[in-house]
């Protein structure tokens, strides 16, 4: 930003641009702000004006940042952070808060992760809310618009902009149901590789290259499985469904074998739905992390040591 730039910016002409970045919508901006709808639009005017670009153009969703705003946001947002930081009265107390949370995380995640951080929150920061959100394909914008503080899951690709902090591994197991006829004799990867199998496949996993996607998801973990000398990435299972719950639901109610994560499938057999068998080969492990924006301090720093704690005990 040229010197001429900061000449015609003032710090509401950037509260109004992260509220639209925000909103998608220059009266829900206004009213977030306390302006007239007249006001924000006077405002976005100055800074088209300013930074040579429309950073916003009307869609079919509401007002959507073009590129340029989507650059600017993230640096626009620790900036503003920064000076809020600065002349806030006190530091982020848990204790008192009542801050809203919004956290995208997996079914999985949420089933292994998330139990122990419900239960930390409501010992230390009672007053706070946590909304666990399904992972959608915009997790980067949403981050960057500020509609979500975090992100939860296993990532192929994570843009420099934000923080990836890893949390745990897994490794993949075998499952069948309980009362199965193969579980009256020894078990093999030959006796499993004649079994139905189910396989478990993302609705929104990627389905070509996206390597241009600044938050890209792990597409498939278990594809680098084998079972009778044939990795599982060649194998046109018979059955699929679109997540590990689907999958245990049908594991347990017919005599199709699935590899599941490990943590998942032991929780299963423990409420005795399934039992579980050990893979014979080589288990690459898969990571579970957190992604943040860059630069994230206070309530959302706080959040993620409490749950890199949690994490670090499983």
């Amino acid at each position: 930003m040229t010197e001429i730039h900061l000449r015609n910016l003032d710090l509401n002409l950037l509260r109004v641009f992260m509220a639209l970045l925000e909103e998608q919508s220059a009266t829900r901006a206004g009213e977030r702000l306390g302006l007239t709808q007249s006001a924000v639009s006077h405002s976005l005017g100055r800074l088209r004006l300013a930074l040579g670009d429309d950073l916003f153009v009307r869609g079919a969703a509401g007002l959507q940042a073009t590129p340029r705003a989507l650059e600017i946001s993230q640096p626009v947002r620790a900036a503003l952070k920064l000076l809020e930081e600065a002349v806030a009265p006190a530091r982020f107390d848990p204790a008192t808060t009542e801050r809203v949370f919004n956290v995208a995380a997996s079914a999985y995640a949420c089933s292994v992760l998330m139990p122990g951080v419900v239960r930390r929150l409501l010992d230390e920061a009672p007053g706070a809310k946590l909304h666990l959100l399904a992972p959608s394909p915009n997790l980067a914008e949403d981050l960057d618009r500020g509609w979500l503080d975090m992100v939860i899951g296993g990532f192929d690709h994570v843009a420099g902009r934000f923080t990836h902090t890893p949390l745990f591994e897994d490794t993949g197991v075998w499952v069948v149901r309980a009362g199965h006829p193969v579980l009256s004799k020894p078990i093999s990867d030959k006796v499993l590789a004649k079994l139905p199998r189910l396989l478990i496949s993302s609705p929104d996993a990627p389905r070509t290259d996206r390597r241009g996607v600044d938050l890209q998801r792990i597409a498939n973990w278990s594809e680098s499985y084998a079972l009778g000398g044939v990795t599982l990435r060649e194998v046109e299972g018979p059955i699929s469904v679109p997540d590990p719950y689907s999958a245990l639901v049908m594991v347990g109610e017919t005599d199709v074998a699935a590899l599941m994560p490990r943590r998942l499938a032991m929780l299963a057999q423990e409420a005795g739905r399934v039992v579980v068998i050990e893979s014979t080969g080589e288990a690459p492990p898969f990571t579970i992390g957190a992604v943040v924006r860059g630069g994230e301090g206070g309530s959302v720093e706080w959040l993620l040591r409490l749950i890199c704690e949690v994490a670090a005990a499983l």
